[in-house]
């Protein structure tokens, strides 16, 4: 744990309450500020966004050398970062999902930024060398979100390794919510982060035949031990979003039904950030949402 010295007095408060917390073995370790913390493992750490609208969680990943943060959460203030150093004196960087604002907040935060190798990513590099995420992609209006350009540490291409210092972590390309989505296995342990490729409640399709593909190939990778945790929470926002293979089968059948035409899907809308969708129900409140339209009119699919 960092020396708390020099910290202001509710950020050392924070400190002391994780590490009472962690000290005797607890999950959850209480609301710091907008995050609540949750220890997965010793090596893994879930942050949680309950009071967010979306109620995102990010994730930490701590090895021997480095650290790793999947996602930077939805909160754009430094906050996100002052919750890390009390968890880990590792330099830290940051590999978003994909580039969507509720995944973006505390980008500029970071510095050290990794991003996926894709020809959609190398578009977005300018003339300068920093890479600019133009609204129309990370469609930040909805949460006033103003993303300045910024620099890449590194690009990593899919099915490459990141190893943190005895932690290795492959990154797996899952196209289908966006042509950006990724996705992080810790081979170590057999953790699966699936960012917004899976989580338990809604999935927004951005692309029906490469959704289907990149779960075709998700199952190819996992098997019945393999523990998924996605970017979103569901009913519960203090839960952190676990899965598992059996669940992932039911939504890749579920899209299999979509595209053959055999589930037409039920109207849906929600005031906060969908005019109109159609709805397939899948499971325990996970569903399918297709034919996506925002509430600004935008249309959602690539």
């Amino acid at each position: 744990m960092p020396r708390l010295a020099g910290l202001p007095r509710a950020l050392a408060g924070i400190g002391l309450a994780l590490a009472a917390a962690f000290a005797h073995g607890a999950d959850n370790a209480g609301q710091t500020g907008r995050f609540v913390v949750h220890r997965l493992a010793q090596h893994l750490y879930a942050l949680g966004e309950p009071g967010y609208y979306q109620k995102n969680y990010s994730y930490l990943f701590i090895g021997k050398d480095r650290a790793l943060m999947f996602d930077a959460g939805a909160n754009q203030g430094e906050e996100i970062i002052q919750v890390i150093g009390q968890l880990t004196d590792k330099p830290v960087s940051v590999l978003p999902s994909h580039l969507h604002f509720d995944h973006l907040g505390g980008l500029p935060h970071f510095s050290s930024i990794y991003l996926p190798d894709l020809p959609f990513t190398r578009s977005l590099q300018r003339s300068d060398g920093l890479y600019q995420v133009p609204e129309a992609v990370h469609l930040g209006q909805f949460d006033n979100l103003v993303l300045p350009p910024f620099k890449v540490e590194r690009l990593i291409q899919p099915g490459q390794v990141i190893d943190l210092g005895g932690l290795q972590l492959r990154m797996l390309s899952v196209p289908g919510h966006t042509r950006d989505e990724v996705m992080l296995y810790d081979q170590n342990h057999d953790i699966l982060l699936t960012g917004d490729h899976l989580y338990p409640s809604w999935l927004l399709v951005g692309n029906l035949d490469d959704y289907l593909a990149s779960l075709d190939a998700t199952l190819q990778s996992i098997d019945q031990d393999t523990v998924l945790y996605g970017a979103h929470a569901g009913d519960d926002p203090n839960r952190v979003p676990r899965m598992d293979r059996d669940e992932v089968v039911k939504i890749r059948d579920a899209m299999q039904r979509i595209r053959a035409g055999q589930d037409p899907g039920q109207a849906f809308a929600d005031p906060e950030l969908i005019r109109r969708a159609k709805l397939h129900e899948v499971d325990k409140g996970v569903s399918i949402l297709t034919g996506i339209q925002f509430t600004d009119g935008r249309e959602f699919g690539y």
